[in-house]
């Protein structure tokens, strides 16, 4: 047995030294040094990157209920109650779809592009879906792009920036079909 080693045979590692429950004191980092100013740009990120995946999220559960709904209307008695009901429930993923839209303004829509995929491609297939039964026609891109265009009464707020062309761009590459953006 070395001289390293310690009680049972195992080796003592630097910090052994140190007892326990005291932590050995540190400069105090200040708020306005650049590792702490980067760890805040950092959290920031990561926070609306969770905000876009429990957005998605939404989107995904309240698509998925309205594709439900509407398996109902081989069985169901009144279609046009089915219908309607499927149009509250997509208007409502629209307003979520819409909150989207407010916390990508002015991002770089590639960084946040796995966080809210899945949302609207469920959301493309729930309105597809219904377009379908209404007609019995598949719905254009063109379509499902004037159902995702948002007026600033819309956001509540003034929106002076023109991201329309950046959103635009951005769901083309997320699912190829449904665009939003804010008008």
């Amino acid at each position: 047995m070395s001289g390293k080693e310690g009680p049972g045979g195992f080796r003592k590692r630097k910090h052994d030294n140190f007892p326990h429950g005291q932590r050995r004191e540190g400069k105090d980092v200040s708020a306005s040094s650049p590792v702490m100013l980067a760890f805040n740009i950092f959290s920031q990120i990561l926070f609306k990157y969770e905000r876009l995946v429990k957005l998605s999220r939404d989107i995904t559960v309240e698509s998925k209920r309205t594709i439900f709904l509407l398996h109902r209307i081989t069985s169901a008695p009144d279609m046009e109650e089915i219908l309607t009901e499927s149009e509250v429930k997509l208007d409502g993923v629209r307003q979520k779809i819409l909150q989207v839209a407010q916390e990508l303004s002015g991002e770089d829509m590639h960084q946040f592009h796995r966080a809210i995929t899945t949302g609207l491609q469920e959301y493309v297939e729930a309105v597809s879906f219904q377009h379908f039964i209404k007609t019995r026609s598949l719905i254009s891109m063109d379509e499902i792009n004037k159902e995702l265009v948002f007026t600033t009464e819309d956001s509540g707020k003034e929106n002076k920036t023109p991201t329309a062309t950046r959103h635009r761009e951005h769901l083309a590459l997320a699912f190829g079909i449904g665009l939003f953006h804010l008008a």
